[in-house]
């Protein structure tokens, strides 16, 4: 059987509601991921953080004057989107190494339907842990404005949809979960620190941290991200990210389409 001669029938909207609810059963049944999840805010900002805090000043970004808890925790914020790309690697793992990618699009399911259906768990999940970190940066007054904070969620997610399909993307060339922790922690954890998460970006920082932050798209994303929690606006920017998802979508949609399928691999 050759599932590409099927790949021109389409089940429509229906089908990302399908692999959506695939996605959100998954999500409810691992309690030791969510146990995880809950866990990272109090870590990385309730540990690292604000212990940071008490020995940097206050942060000079885009004419704005800042405590660092509150520059830092949109950083955070970041680290959850490129860690909940995992996520999607490993479920288009498990759909790939037992054919199920290929009777999904036998059944209907085109690209496009599949990596909006497959971004559900990675988005309940960064928003699960977005909620766990500003409640906590309200209580620490870490959150520079509330309501902004959570409209800059928007921006948040149209950037995990980047990483998710690039996450999609890289598991249609990996075999094993192991090669997925390989590039997970020797590629993309680097990437979360490269980016000006932690530290503000300048023309003074050491000259492989710039490089590294202009061919970072996470910087962009962040940019983006901070010009609404923190009042600027900047339309550019937002832009600029949004445009970076999308070409990373057709790209993914475009693999996906002349990516060989089979009902098992070996």
């Amino acid at each position: 059987m050759n599932p590409r001669k099927f790949r021109h029938i389409s089940l429509g909207l229906k089908s990302i509601l399908i692999v959506a609810n695939n996605e959100w059963r998954a999500f409810m049944h691992n309690k030791g991921l969510l146990l995880s999840m809950f866990m990272q805010p109090l870590i990385i900002y309730g540990l690292l953080v604000l212990a940071l805090s008490e020995n940097i000043g206050p942060v000079h970004y885009e004419g704005l004057t800042i405590p660092y808890r509150q520059y830092a925790l949109t950083g955070v914020l970041t680290f959850f989107m490129t860690t909940q790309m995992s996520q999607a690697m490993y479920h288009a793992t498990v759909d790939k190494s037992y054919g199920l990618l290929a009777i999904k699009f036998i059944n209907g399911i085109q690209p496009w339907h599949y990596l909006a259906g497959m971004s559900f768990f990675p988005i309940i999940g960064l928003l699960f842990q977005s909620l766990v970190l500003i409640v906590l940066g309200f209580i620490t007054g870490g959150v520079f404005n509330v309501d902004l904070l959570l409209l800059s969620l928007l921006v948040l997610i149209i950037s995990l949809e980047f990483w998710s399909s690039l996450g999609i993307v890289l598991s249609t060339r990996i075999s094993s979960y192991e090669q997925r922790d390989v590039i997970m922690t020797l590629i993309f954890s680097p990437i979360s620190y490269a980016a000006p998460t932690l530290y503000v970006f300048s023309d003074h920082s050491p000259l492989i941290i710039r490089l590294l932050a202009i061919i970072n798209p996470l910087t962009y994303q962040l940019k983006a991200l901070r010009t609404i929690a923190f009042g600027i606006f900047d339309g550019l920017d937002i832009i600029l990210a949004i445009i970076i998802t999308l070409l990373m979508i057709v790209v993914a949609q475009l693999i996906l389409k002349r990516m060989p399928l089979s009902l098992s691999e070996r």
